[in-house]
C-alpha cells in the first residue's frame, strides 16, 4: 500500500506502519521482498515481521510460477 514510502500514511517509524498493515488484513497484505527490480511474496510471514522495513538477507528457493522465496532465513543485511 505504502510502496516505498510510509510518509502518507501518518505512521512512524516505518516498521510500526508496515506491521500495522499487515495486521490489519494478512489476507491480502504479505511481507515480501522487493530486490529493486521485483517484488518477491516470502513463504514465511513469521520470521520477516522483526526485520520490518529494515535491509535484509533471505536465503531460501524461488519458486518462479508463483514468484515466491520459500524462506530458509532471515537475516538483517550486511
Amino acid at each position: 500500500m505504502c510502496g516505498k514510502s510510509h510518509k502518507a500514511m501518518g505512521v512512524t517509524p516505518d516498521a510500526k506502519c508496515v506491521r500495522d498493515c499487515l495486521h490489519a488484513d494478512p489476507s491480502r497484505y504479505k511481507y515480501a521482498l522487493y530486490d529493486g527490480k521485483s517484488v518477491y511474496l516470502l513463504s514465511d510471514q513469521q520470521a520477516p515481521e522483526r526485520f520490518a522495513s529494515q535491509k535484509v538477507t533471505v536465503k531460501g528457493v524461488l519458486d518462479q510460477k508463483t514468484n515466491t522465496i520459500h524462506v530458509n532465513t532471515v537475516v538483517p543485511a550486511k
